[in-house]
């Protein structure tokens, strides 16, 4: 069974503007060093999901996960 972060990365993956709004997110965390765990975790609130920041970094490698990178993570990765 899918946990609510696994539902939301597969959301995520098959939606264009969710991807905008977490590479934004990304791009805004890397460059102020923080919020990253808080930012997802609040789109993810938004869109129905509930996960926590903790989550968030606990599957941070969630980008590499199944060995094979789609372009949006990929995206996500090279910032």
């Amino acid at each position: 069974m899918m946990n609510a972060f696994q539902s939301f990365r597969n959301a995520v993956l098959e939606d264009d503007d969710l991807q905008e709004q977490v590479i934004s997110i990304v791009n805004t965390a890397t460059a102020n060093g923080s919020g990253l765990g808080d930012g997802i975790a609040t789109l993810a609130k938004n869109h129905g999901y509930s996960i926590t920041s903790e989550e968030v970094y606990a599957h941070a490698d969630f980008l590499g996960q199944d060995g094979d990178l789609t372009d949006f993570e990929l995206e996500m990765i090279s910032g």
